[in-house]
């Protein structure tokens, strides 16, 4: 008589899978044994995000805006290249921000780090650290080539890192991974190596965040996958990664999606749209069967959002209440069950409320630069 997977109890399957190291096993084999393993799957992971949320959060800051320091002297070049980090609870600038040459531009940040974009050569990227200005240097992006020759938008639109390469090393080293605008190419490169690995079969990639040891990334139809990396065997020809899917096709598009962990450890898919201005519907992905689902939400509770051209980063507002000035002033303060949103094509920040669904600005001056959210590195 053939086995019964299926019936083997839940918490027998959580102990097995505390013993199943590397961690792609759970989604890769476990997972495809039957529905019921792979709920055990998808809780197990639930709960390991949960416990690193929990760690995180006591030593977690609010993301910065970082913003050009206007010389009002000098009319003619009155950003002179200079940024600084803006608090925009709190209103108040933070630290300024080391100069780079005038021919890269930031296009985003991650794991405290610039990303930082020759403005002439696409495919030279490279890792910044803002106070110091140390850098790292990547091999170019040899594939923006190919695609600039067949006139297609060849910018990149979503810089993740895996870890801060400060803390990365032989044994765990840090992974950059990309999408660009044009929407039909991912790639990653891995600290040691000498190129970037491209993943194919990807489509109009929205988003990318990193949770847990995985890569997940969302299209614009709400279709989740997690790219697992794999150790490179000593046959080259096998695969360096794998790509899962766990959500289907939804019902209606999205022409803007982000994903966010919340502080609770669930993931977050965040649409925006607009009519009669900028709308935000709230999804959480619920793991019960083969294909995963994503449910909307319709408050946040005591938890922010921050989105923009960087990774995506919720807080618990309650952490970072209001302070009093020494006439009774409330002064600053996180919003709770709102989301502080700044992207390329708006070069302001606003927020917006999920329980009226108004918009407010959080930083109204119009700059011609690309603002960018900087979290600063935990300590």
């Amino acid at each position: 008589m053939d086995p019964d997977w299926a019936a083997l109890d839940i918490n027998l399957l959580e102990s097995i899978l505390d013993y199943l190291l590397p961690m792609e096993d759970y989604l890769v084999a476990f997972s495809e044994v039957c529905i019921k393993w792979q709920y055990a799957v998808g809780e197990k992971l639930q709960h390991s995000r949960s416990n690193h949320k929990r760690h995180c959060r006591h030593h977690q800051q609010l993301p910065l805006l970082m913003l050009p320091v206007i010389d009002k002297n000098n009319i003619d070049d009155r950003y002179k290249g200079r940024f600084g980090l803006y608090d925009v609870t709190k209103r108040t600038w933070f630290r300024l921000v080391e100069p780079w040459p005038t021919e890269w531009s930031c296009e985003g940040s991650s794991h405290g780090w610039l990303i930082l974009r020759h403005n002439k050569d696409s495919r030279k990227v490279i890792l910044r650290e803002p106070f110091s200005g140390r850098e790292i240097r990547l091999p170019p992006i040899r594939r923006l080539a190919a695609l600039s020759v067949l006139g297609t938008n060849r910018t990149p639109r979503r810089y993740v890192l895996s870890i801060d390469p400060d803390l990365s090393s032989k044994d765990n080293p840090f992974v950059l991974m990309i999408s660009w605008s044009d929407s039909l190419n991912v790639a990653f490169f891995k600290s040691g190596n000498k190129q970037w690995v491209y993943i194919e079969g990807l489509n109009d990639v929205k988003d990318i965040v990193y949770v847990s040891g995985f890569f997940y990334v969302i299209n614009g139809w709400g279709m989740l996958y997690a790219i697992i990396l794999c150790e490179r065997t000593v046959r080259k020809s096998d695969d360096v990664y794998k790509v899962t899917s766990i959500t289907s096709r939804a019902e209606e598009y999205a022409g803007l999606s982000f994903l966010v962990e919340s502080p609770e450890g669930d993931l977050l898919r965040v649409n925006l749209r607009y009519k009669n201005g900028p709308q935000f519907m709230v999804y959480k992905l619920v793991w019960f069967s083969k294909n995963s689902v994503w449910e909307q939400v319709m408050s946040l509770g005591d938890v922010t959002l921050f989105l923009g051209n960087s990774p995506s980063v919720s807080v618990t507002a309650s952490d970072f209440p209001a302070s009093q000035t020494a006439e009774g002033v409330e002064v600053g303060g996180c919003c709770s069950n709102s989301i502080y949103f700044s992207r390329h094509e708006c070069r302001h920040a606003y927020i917006f409320n999920l329980n009226d669904r108004t918009v407010t600005a959080s930083y109204n001056w119009i700059t011609p630069q690309t603002l960018v959210w900087v979290s600063p590195k935990c300590v």
